[in-house]
């Protein structure tokens, strides 16, 4: 009595995995905001339990102790909005403000970040040379920043939202997907797809800005260069974990033709 021998059986999971599009999407500079709603909240927290009232007096009120008298004619409107006794809270959010939007728009790639290094550097050797140091900490104390509960909320909650929304509903909109053998630019807001076949496909990594790798979860931007007749780049702009994503599609294009 002969028998057939049963072929070995493979799992059809490694297969479909292998198969499954590889999307990167690319964001908004909006991707990189999240610190500013992030500190407006703790700052909020802050002003909250410090549990301080907002009084407002006019003009030329005389302040003694624990007593306010205002002139003549005038009243003193005593409010319940919260406001923190120490400025540091307004500098803090203050500061972090300017700093995102001064950085998350003015790039610092490769050399540029190592000049800047070099110019803050230098400003503070030259600072503590001329002992400037006590009149600018003097000049920083007279400009004092106080913000209260509602003007952290309103800010942060809707910046959050508007985070929220563009990061993980907007921007997965457009994105670069890669299958076997084949790459496609999908735009869904404008129902617009390209497809390229992967024989003519270069990716390049632009240099990394330091303070968006930090910021954006290691955001870089991704270029794509297509050849053939018709040679077009595709620039993709803060591609969060730009350089996982750049890893994995090259081991899909070693391993495309490996069923």
């Amino acid at each position: 009595m002969s028998s057939t021998p049963i072929p070995p059986t493979t799992s059809p999971v490694p297969q479909l995995l292998s198969r499954r599009d590889l999307k990167i999407h690319m964001h908004s500079p909006l991707i990189y905001w999240w610190p500013v709603w992030a500190v407006g909240l703790v700052m909020a927290a802050w002003t909250y339990f410090d549990n301080r009232h907002m009084v407002l007096v006019p003009q030329h009120a005389v302040v003694a102790g624990n007593q306010v008298t205002a002139p003549a004619g005038d009243s003193i409107h005593a409010t319940m909005v919260h406001v923190a006794r120490s400025p540091i809270p307004g500098a803090i959010f203050a500061t972090t403000v300017l700093a995102v939007v001064i950085l998350s728009h003015v790039w610092l790639r490769g050399v540029w970040a190592l000049f800047a290094v070099a110019c803050l550097t230098t400003l503070v050797f030259l600072l503590s040379w001329m002992e400037w140091w006590d009149e600018l900490f003097r000049g920083l104390r007279a400009i004092q920043v106080y913000l209260n509960l509602g003007a952290y909320l309103v800010l942060s909650v809707s910046l959050f939202l508007a985070w929220v929304a563009a990061v993980f509903v907007f921007d997965r909109r457009t994105y670069l997907a890669f299958s076997v053998g084949q790459i496609r630019f999908r735009d869904e807001l404008g129902s617009e797809e390209k497809s390229f076949d992967t024989g003519g496909v270069v990716f390049e990594k632009k240099p990394y800005d330091w303070f968006r790798w930090l910021v954006g979860f290691g955001a870089g931007d991704m270029v794509i260069r297509i050849g053939g007749p018709h040679p077009q780049v595709i620039e993709m702009p803060n591609v969060v974990r730009v350089g996982k994503s750049l890893n994995e599609l090259e081991q899909r294009l070693r391993t495309r033709d490996v069923e």
